[in-house]
């Protein structure tokens, strides 16, 4: 497993599994996200159920809404360019 961490006494922004991990458990506080535009860019991360209600979040989770609607089957999807969502997590958890 390749965690992202910053900082000893902040948790990690999200938590990025590999795909070939056969880990499929998501810790406790997270929520599992595939974020990508393309399959052969998704991520799979672990959002911190912290960050889920910040404003840029929820207007991702409209976005996903409005594109692939809101009975979803399987994780959430999110359609976003992978860097871009880490990095404004990385943004997000700095000032929470």
């Amino acid at each position: 497993m390749e965690k992202e961490r910053h900082g000893s006494s902040s948790p990690a922004p999200y938590v990025k599994l590999s795909r070939e991990s056969s880990e499929n458990r998501v810790r406790k506080g997270y929520v599992p996200v595939l974020v990508g535009k393309e399959a052969a860019t998704t991520e799979r991360l672990h959002i911190p159920t912290k960050l889920m209600g910040h404003p840029s979040v929820a207007a991702l989770l409209e976005l996903s809404a409005n594109e692939f609607g809101y009975e979803q089957q399987g994780l959430l999807r999110i359609p976003y360019d992978p860097d871009s969502f880490k990095q404004m997590m990385k943004r997000i958890s700095k000032n929470k």
